[in-house]
């Protein structure tokens, strides 16, 4: 609605699951607007000040502050895979799963999907995950062309449109990897301020280093 139905488009710039409150019916409602703001889709982007949490900002937006819907289309992207593997996306208890998007598609493309669900989910639709699954590889592809609108993206999950198979591997990963897995990382809020996680070390180079800093960090 807020991105193609609203008649004054908005992008909410601060999607993630503490965002994300359910009724008495477990509907969800979006909260927390502080951030969000209007959008002129004749325009290609907006730049803008990045604002937002790391670890579910769209790489454009991180490293250029180039701001369209696709960049919330990216953090709901982000959003599925945590409720589907019942973790954020950075975690440092197992060490082969530290980045959930590099772990995820190396069970992707090892044809081990379904290896993403929460082990706390005794019984699930192995074809509604696998949907989602789909639908959330292709919300975070590294570029916001070829990542889908809200409306579509919601018609691939209720089944109404097929989620196609997704053959891309966004580029970031193939970053990280070839960084050799490094585990350090800065967390930023939203005023720009520094916390008190590590920074990354020197051999991360100064142009990917705001990059991994902003996309890959735990983001909570």
């Amino acid at each position: 609605y807020l991105h193609e139905e609203s008649s004054i488009r908005v992008v909410h710039r601060d999607i993630k699951a503490s965002n994300i409150l359910l009724d008495a019916n477990l509907n969800p409602k979006i909260s927390d607007f502080g951030l969000a703001k209007l959008y002129d889709d004749q325009k290609t982007h907006v730049s803008t000040k990045v604002a937002g949490t790391f670890g579910y900002l769209a790489p454009e937006y991180a490293m250029r502050g180039h701001m369209t819907e696709k960049i919330d289309v990216f953090a709901f992207g982000v959003v599925v895979l945590e409720t589907l593997a019942g973790r954020p996306n950075y975690s440092t208890k197992d060490e082969n799963k530290v980045y959930i998007f590099e772990w995820v598609w190396e069970l992707y493309e090892d044809n081990r999907p379904l290896d993403v669900v929460d082990p706390r989910l005794e019984e699930f639709d192995s074809e509604e995950v696998l949907r989602a699954i789909k639908v959330a590889l292709l919300c975070t592809q590294g570029s916001p062309h070829q990542r889908p609108p809200m409306s579509r993206v919601v018609a691939m999950l209720t089944g109404d449109v097929e989620a196609p198979d997704v053959v891309t591997k966004p580029s970031y990963i193939t970053e990280w990897q070839i960084k050799g897995g490094n585990t350090s990382y800065m967390s930023t809020d939203v005023s720009g301020q520094s916390s008190s996680a590590p920074r990354p070390n020197s051999s991360t180079s100064q142009t990917s280093s705001p990059f991994l800093s902003s996309v890959i960090d735990e983001g909570r």
